[in-house]
């Protein structure tokens, strides 16, 4: 039987249906494909959540994956980034291979050549995993430092960048830097947070912590390809990672010096130079040593704040039959200071006339106003201050003054009598005693308090918390206030304010 004219005809139309979908992709290579790399290589990519191999990879799109693809990439010691790409229909290219060929066009939507992808690249880099179980450490950040000299910085697609596009605005403008720079450290063991030197808060801030950064960009080079207004390819960036002591002015603890790159995939090329900022500083907390060298420098902060050794003599205590005359007896040895904008208390410590009181009493006062149980007054010098555990020492002159005795507060049981005696609210309730209990120990901002449910209020401040047995184990310094919480309230350590006075009594 001879074929008919028909027939051909249908055979004709089958042939060049399959000459056209395997043309596509002969005349169109890669375009419904696109290839997965990652820094370092190696990685496992997953597709929509399957595993499929490792990088670099070439996916190769089929319509079962959705419009919209996710792509997960893995490797063991980093932590995964995820990127998404989304597939477009690409009819027209197949339209124009069939126009080539010579052969009918028959649009078939089922057809994994009907699509493509924007990109032939997705390009990630992978940050190492960091430790959990490192010390949290606080870092004031000062505003980043331009120190590139000029010149061009990169190219985005085919346009050349330079100190003076607009891709290089946030170099004009350190604030914008610099949040990149505190965005890199989030979610690590660094607590960052931007300061400026030279204002009030700022300051306290730096020597809180004991030392600050500041970061300086020395180079930036951007290699990137542009498409529907998106970067994609690589971001080098030059960092000078500068420690500054804030007790010891102007000095420099250590540098890091670090060239990081960073790959961008999608991304904005006004924001290319604040992604390379942010991956370098999130880099910098792979460096092993890092949280090490910090708490060193902390610790090291601490000990010169504590200033020089001061050695007293050992006080002859105040005396008292039982408990019945204690606390009659021990109010005597603490006093009222008065200040130029308020008042507090405190209580002596040796019998020539050094008193402890806190650090936020004295505020920055020189000179203050001692006034005693008995109805006298003198004029008090302060002469040492630590605010990192907010104490203060006061000298006022004088001998066979009523002194306090020091006690155990590593002594303490939980539920132990503790009294606080100070002058609360106003000056005429001076040397108020109340009573409570040890609720507690705990560590606030790092540092070791007694938590005790006996009243302190303002004015409280300074006063001395005793224990059962008539002997100081703490000097009240704060209480929670708050609409329904009552009965917590701090006190530092005895041993703890005189260790960062540097106190030491004579044997």
């Amino acid at each position: 039987m001879m074929p008919t004219t028909r027939m051909l005809g249908g055979l004709c139309c089958a042939a060049a249906l399959l000459l056209f979908n395997a043309c596509a992709s002969m005349l169109n290579p890669g375009k419904g494909s696109v290839q997965v790399n990652s820094e370092p290589s190696g990685a496992t990519v997953l597709i929509n959540g399957a595993e499929v191999g490792l990088t670099p990879y070439t996916l190769s799109y089929v319509k079962d994956m959705g419009k919209e693809v996710t792509v997960e990439v893995r490797k063991e010691g980093y932590q995964p980034r995820t990127v998404a790409i989304r597939a477009t229909e690409s009819g027209g290219v197949l339209f124009a291979d069939a126009m080539l060929l010579g052969i009918p066009y028959i649009f078939d939507g089922r057809s994994d050549a009907l699509y493509k992808f924007a990109y032939t690249s997705v390009d990630v880099s992978l940050y190492k995993a960091l430790p959990e179980d490192l010390q949290r450490v606080d870092l004031p950040v000062a505003p980043m430092e331009n120190a590139i000299g000029g010149g061009r910085l990169g190219k985005v697609g085919s346009r050349t960048i330079d100190l003076s596009s607009k891709e290089a605005y946030d170099l004009k403008y350190p604030d914008m830097a610099t949040a990149s720079v505190i965005r890199g450290f989030q979610g690590s063991w660094l607590d960052a947070r931007g300061v400026r030197l030279g204002t009030t808060k700022g300051d306290e801030q730096v020597q809180r912590a004991k030392f600050y950064l500041r970061p300086r960009v020395k180079g930036v080079r951007i290699d990137t390809k542009e498409k529907d207004h998106l970067a994609n390819g690589s971001v080098e960036v030059d960092m000078e990672w500068v420690f500054h002591s804030a007790i010891r002015k102007d000095s420099v603890l250590f540098k890091v010096e670090q060239t990081t790159r960073h790959l961008v995939f999608g991304t904005s090329p006004r924001e290319l130079i604040t992604v390379g900022v942010e991956a370098a500083a999130r880099r910098l907390l792979e460096d092993p040593t890092l949280n090490e060298r910090l708490l060193a420098a902390y610790g090291a902060g601490l000990q010169m704040a504590k200033g020089t050794e001061l050695n007293l003599p050992r006080p002859v205590p105040i005396a008292f039959n039982g408990r019945k005359e204690m606390l009659a007896a021990l109010v005597k040895g603490v006093v009222t200071v008065e200040t130029k904008n308020g008042h507090g208390s405190g209580f002596l410590v040796t019998n020539d006339g050094y008193i402890l009181t806190n650090a936020h009493v004295v505020e920055n006062d020189a000179l203050v106003k001692v006034r005693f149980h008995q109805g006298f007054a003198l004029d008090g010098q302060v002469v040492k201050v630590n605010r990192d555990f907010d104490v203060a020492l006061i000298k006022t002159p004088g001998a066979d003054l009523p002194s306090l005795a020091i006690g155990d507060d590593a002594g303490l049981m939980l539920g132990e009598e503790i009294f606080a005696i100070g002058t609360p609210l106003d000056e005429k309730l001076g040397q108020s005693v109340t009573r409570g209990i040890m609720s507690g120990r705990r560590e606030i901002e790092g540092r070791s308090y007694l938590q005790t449910d006996v009243s302190i209020n303002p004015g409280n401040s300074g006063g001395p918390l005793i224990d059962e047995n008539g002997k100081v184990v703490g000097v009240a310094t704060l209480k929670i206030s708050a609409k329904g919480v009552e009965g917590i309230g701090f006190g530092v350590p005895i041993s703890k304010a005189l260790e960062m006075l540097n106190i030491r009594f004579a044997q």
